[in-house]
Parts: C-alpha cells; sequence; structure tokens
C-alpha cells in the first residue's frame, strides 16, 4: 500500500490470550512494516497510522486504536520511536522492531521484554499537556461536543466552549481541528494568552498572517499603513475574502483560545481591559458575518461565557453580546470514570477494583485530569517498587494514600481555582461560602435568584439535590476548608478563642523555626551564645534563663516567650526586612497578636471589631510567610 509515496505492508494479528491479559490488546493488532529507512518517520509513518487507526472507514473498526507494531529497515527506528514518545507523549503506543533482528526469528522473552519496554514503562495517566489524537480521547459527552461545534462550522454559525481549568477544553479544540481538516476544511488555532498584548487592529493582521503561514498560501498583503486603527476593518475585510479564494473558497473556523485575555474587563493589558479593543475587534468581525457568513466562522473557548453575556463595554453595545448558546464541559461520570482508568490502565498492566472508581469519582468529582494524576501516582508507586504486572489496585491501598494524593493535588487544584479566583471573584467567593458556612447560609446568599450561579453549575462545581446545593467535587471542598479555615463565619464565642488560639499558634511555631534556621545559618557554632546574648533584658524570668543555658539551640527556641520572637527578629533585623519588608508594620501587628492571647478569657466576648483587627495582622504574616 503506498501513501505519501512511500510503500508499506500491513498486516493484522490476533494476539494469543495471554498478551491480551497482559496488555490489553483488541482482537486484532496492526502491524506496518516498511523497508524505506530514508522516509521520514514522523510526517509519513505517523500519517499512515492515523489513516489507518482513525479515518479509514474499512480498518479503523477492526483495530487495537491504542496499540500497533512497527517494523523498519532503519536499524536506529527503536531510538526513534522513544525519542518521539518523550516529545509526544500522548501519541499512540508504537511496539518497534527493525529487520536485523528478526531474521533469526522473535523469541517469546524477545517480544515480552520489548513489549514491556514500549507499553508497561510508559506513564499514559501523567500525560499533563492537551491531546492531539483520539487515541486516549475520553468521555462520551465530548465526542457529542465536537459533534456539535462541527455542525456550527459548517452552519456558518459561531459557538462558545467553556468550563474550569484542566478539564480538556483544549484537547476538544485539537480534535475539532482535526475533524474538520479531515474533511478538507479549514481551522486555525489562536492562544489569546499571547495574543493580548496587539491592540485590536493588529491583531485582525496577525489573523491574516497566521492563516496564511498555516496554510503556506501564496498571497503577499501589503500593509503600509493599512491596519491603521481608521483603515483596520476594511483592510481585514479584502484581505480574508481573497484569502478565502486562495483556499477554494472553504470557510474558515477562528479558534479563539483563553478568551479571557482578549476580554473586557479580565484582560491582563488594559487596552482590551478598559478601553474599547474588545469593542472594535467584535465589531470587525460581527459586521462580516452578518453580510456573508462563507468566508468564516468564529469559536471562542475559556472559563467562562461572560464576554458574551455583558451587555455594553463602557457606554456601547457589546457585538456579540447573545450570540451563542454557552456549551459547558462536563465532568465525568462513574462509566466515563471507569473507562477512562480501565483502558488506560489495562495497557499499562495496571487494574482498578470498582471501589476505586466510586472513591476517585467522590474525592475528585469525575474531573478527568485530576483523576489521572492521582492515578498516575499510583502507577509511579508500582513501577518504583517493581510490582509485577498486570497488577490491582486494591480499595484498602487507594484509602490508605488517598489523603497524601490529596496533598499532591492542591497544586493542580489551586490552578484549577485561580482563573475564578482571579476574573471571577463573586463566583469564587460564592464557592467559599458553600465550602465554609455550609448550605443554608449558601442559600441566603441568593437573594436575587439563581442566576448568580448558573456558570457554577456550568463548570459541574455544584450541583443541587432535593433543593439543596452540594460541592461536587470533594478534594475542592476540603481545600477551601483548609485554605480558608480563618474566614469560617463563626458565632459560639468558645469555637471563636479556640480558632484565635490555633491560628497564633500556628504563627508562633513558624516563627522559632524561621530564627531557628537563621541563626544556624549566620552564626554555626555560635547560635546558641547568641541566643543567649540577644535575649538579655527581654525577662526577668530566672527559671527560663536556666533552661535556656542548658539546653540546645533547639530545646531553647522552644522555652521562648512569643514576645521574645519579636525581640530576636529586630536585633537582626537586616536578615528579615526582605521577610516582612515594613518594620512599623511588622511591630504594630506583631503587638496585636501578641494581645490576641488574653482576647475572650475570663468570660469576657471576644468583639467581632477585635477579631477583625486580628485577622487584619494575621494576614500580614499569612501574606509575607506565603511562599516561605
Amino acid at each position: 500500500m503506498y501513501f505519501k509515496s512511500t510503500y508499506y505492508t500491513i498486516h493484522f494479528f490476533k494476539p494469543v490470550e495471554t498478551l491480551r491479559n497482559l496488555y490489553n490488546l483488541g482482537n486484532e493488532v496492526l502491524i506496518v512494516c516498511s523497508t524505506d529507512s530514508m522516509r521520514d518517520f514522523k510526517s509519513r509513518t505517523k500519517d499512515f497510522l492515523d489513516y489507518l487507526l482513525i479515518t479509514s472507514q474499512e480498518y479503523k473498526n477492526r483495530l487495537d486504536k491504542i496499540t500497533c507494531f512497527l517494523v523498519d529497515e532503519n536499524e536506529d527506528i527503536i531510538s526513534i520511536v522513544k525519542d518521539d514518545r518523550m516529545e509526544n507523549p500522548d501519541t499512540r503506543l508504537i511496539v518497534p522492531f527493525c529487520y536485523d533482528e528478526l531474521k533469526n526469528g522473535l523469541d517469546e522473552d524477545h517480544l515480552k521484554n520489548r513489549m514491556r519496554d514500549f507499553l508497561y514503562e510508559r506513564d499514559l495517566f501523567g500525560i499533563a499537556s492537551p491531546l492531539n489524537s483520539e487515541s486516549l480521547f475520553f468521555g462520551k459527552d465530548r465526542t457529542n461536543i465536537i459533534s456539535e461545534l462541527y455542525g456550527k462550522y459548517k452552519q456558518g454559525e459561531q459557538g462558545g466552549l467553556f468550563g474550569l481549568r484542566r478539564i480538556g477544553k483544549t484537547s476538544v479544540l485539537n480534535l475539532l481541528r482535526l475533524r474538520i481538516q479531515r474533511e478538507n476544511g479549514v481551522a486555525v488555532y489562536f492562544d489569546c494568552s499571547q495574543y493580548h498584548r496587539y491592540r485590536w487592529n493588529e491583531l485582525l493582521k496577525q489573523i491574516n498572517d497566521r492563516i496564511i503561514s498555516q496554510y503556506k498560501l501564496s498571497i503577499n498583503i501589503e500593509d503600509e499603513g493599512r491596519y491603521e486603527e481608521k483603515h483596520a476593518m476594511k483592510s481585514f475585510e479584502i484581505d480574508i475574502k481573497k484569502i478565502y479564494e486562495i483556499l477554494e473558497n472553504k470557510r474558515i473556523l477562528l479558534i479563539f483560545d483563553e478568551i479571557e485575555s482578549i476580554s473586557y474587563t479580565t484582560s491582563p493589558s488594559e487596552h482590551w481591559k478598559k478601553e474599547n479593543d474588545s469593542l472594535f475587534f467584535w465589531q470587525a468581525l460581527r459586521a462580516i458575518i452578518q453580510t456573508d457568513n462563507s468566508f468564516f466562522s468564529f469559536l471562542i473557548a475559556g472559563v467562562n461565557p461572560k464576554m458574551v453575556e455583558i451587555g455594553r463595554i463602557n457606554e456601547y453595545d457589546n457585538p456579540i453580546f447573545g450570540i451563542f448558546r454557552p456549551i459547558y464541559m462536563e465532568l465525568f461520570d462513574f462509566d466515563d470514570v471507569k473507562t477512562m482508568i480501565g483502558d488506560i490502565g489495562a495497557h499499562l498492566g495496571v487494574r482498578f477494583e470498582e471501589q476505586v472508581v466510586s472513591k476517585l469519582l467522590e474525592d475528585y468529582g469525575g474531573h478527568p485530569f485530576l483523576t489521572r494524576q492521582v492515578c498516575s501516582k499510583m502507577n509511579r508507586e508500582l513501577m518504583l517498587n517493581r510490582v509485577e504486572r498486570p497488577a490491582m489496585i486494591s480499595r484498602y491501598a487507594y484509602l490508605k494514600k488517598s489523603d497524601e494524593y490529596k496533598l499532591e493535588m492542591v497544586g493542580v487544584i489551586e490552578q484549577i481555582l485561580g482563573v475564578l479566583k482571579m476574573y471571577y471573584p463573586e463566583e469564587f467567593e460564592l464557592l467559599k461560602k458553600l465550602a465554609l458556612d455550609g448550605r443554608k447560609s449558601f442559600a441566603k446568599e441568593l437573594s436575587h435568584g439563581e442566576k448568580e450561579i448558573q456558570h457554577l453549575r456550568g463548570y459541574c462545581l455544584i450541583e443541587k439535590d432535593d433543593g439543596e446545593y452540594f460541592i461536587r467535587i470533594k478534594s475542592i471542598e476540603e481545600y477551601l476548608n483548609a485554605k480558608f479555615e480563618y474566614e469560617k463565619d463563626i458565632t459560639d464565642q468558645s469555637e471563636k478563642r479556640t480558632r484565635l488560639n490555633r491560628r497564633r499558634e500556628k504563627l508562633e511555631n513558624r516563627l522559632r523555626e524561621i530564627i531557628f534556621f537563621n541563626m544556624q545559618l549566620k552564626y554555626g557554632k555560635k547560635a546558641k551564645e547568641k541566643l543567649v546574648l540577644h535575649l538579655k533584658g527581654t525577662t526577668t524570668d530566672k527559671t527560663q534563663e536556666g533552661k535556656i543555658a542548658e539546653a540546645s539551640l533547639k530545646k531553647a527556641m522552644e522555652e521562648l516567650y512569643f514576645s521574645q520572637l519579636k525581640a530576636l527578629i529586630l536585633k537582626d533585623w537586616k536578615d528579615y526586612q526582605n521577610l516582612f519588608n515594613d518594620r512599623v508594620r511588622f511591630e504594630q501587628f506583631f503587638d496585636l497578636v501578641n494581645q490576641s492571647r488574653g482576647a475572650g478569657d475570663h468570660g469576657r466576648s471576644l468583639s467581632d471589631e477585635d477579631e477583625a483587627l486580628y485577622n487584619i495582622a494575621f494576614r500580614f504574616f499569612d501574606g509575607c510567610l506565603a511562599d516561605y
């Protein structure tokens, strides 16, 4: 069979039961053979594999879509495939052989070792970049989303795709582009986080330049002031029509991802955020589409559809207000999670008890990236412990380390929530309210109906059951409770005092640790001697002086009063000034924290005013020590 001027022979084999069980192979597996060692593996052979396993109606439904074999004359084919695997972690599993090693026959051990090297040693769960192929694409609704967006493109309609960070939007966009290209259409992707520094008129020119570059078109667009603000809209219209004609009258899909970066009120650049760049940009696109939608359509993607929900940009009508119905990326249900981790795990020799699937769904709510990353942790532990594959992950093994996994997912959770916190703080505060203060307090916040929470429901972060709202992702709820534990609304005086004391003790321990390490670093063996010297005049407690004199530096630190920590820091202020920045504020807030020790004691109530002051002081230290 010829493909891109290279001749291949293809074979289908039915793996024996042992191989099927060990490597989760399908009923039939593809073997591709080539004798043309001069061909380019990336641009030819990989495209040929995609053609056979994805595009071809004749073969795609009968072959294993993830694993295949490649036999090549090139002696370096094994290292070539390994290098490509490093560069493209989401590519399918290719097990390579060269002809020379097969000439004398292939024994069972050789085959198993090679398959183990290229299947078990690869962590498919740990892929963090957006997918560029369908081999690891899961989720029932996602295939439907691609079909719906493709239908909009064919009809010349606009579309919008929204959802949480890391939920798979860019993967869907990549696979939509692949489908359009396979159907001989035109699609161009723009990551708006790389374009917000351009002004609206400059971005119009960037669009045309990108299409010309991507499709290698023989057209020269003159600039010479044509894209200055007063000419930009007309010039863009003329040029996009020229490009459309050169592309044989194929409609162009413009995909704008990370739309917050060029949106009114959310962009990092002032000209998009506060000025009229967003207004003029969308006016330019909308004007052409309203006249004739055959030239191009656009699709925007981001966390939140706010850009099409605000009625006005400054004092002018928003050109894309209500232009489409937002499509949200949903979280996985039980069957989706089971299929995803089951299929991926089986190719790696990892199986999961069904109760593990249930616990993963409970802890991570069906968020595919979080779920895969936790499975990656479990898979790597098997690798480190050299557990024989196939191996089973039991519910007991998962429960034993589930708290540890949640701690390791904190960074990802902060990424997921970071966009809400930065761009949509009202939604973030509502989510916090539900996590910290419970369903009844949350319900009181919805005084103007449920419109305020439609985005949170769209993200599937919260769901309604029997008239009450719940946070769907348990690990996110636990993160919010831990991160903002001191913001919880409590009225019981005993609980208030307990929380205040716990917060002060936490700060006190951190300061002791910081001072201990600084004195060790600065004074070395004389650290204890310097500690005693610095403490002179800070106390009249002879018992304490005696204990400190006899103790090691570490033990001596434990004997210090809270007020003495301040004295030690001020003695070596130059060592701490970068940490606390402002000496006056440091002293004021330290004294406030110290005063909190007696707050609410002896039956006195802790007033709201005093509590607010103490919180300001604690937040100062939390901010200073956040990255320590």
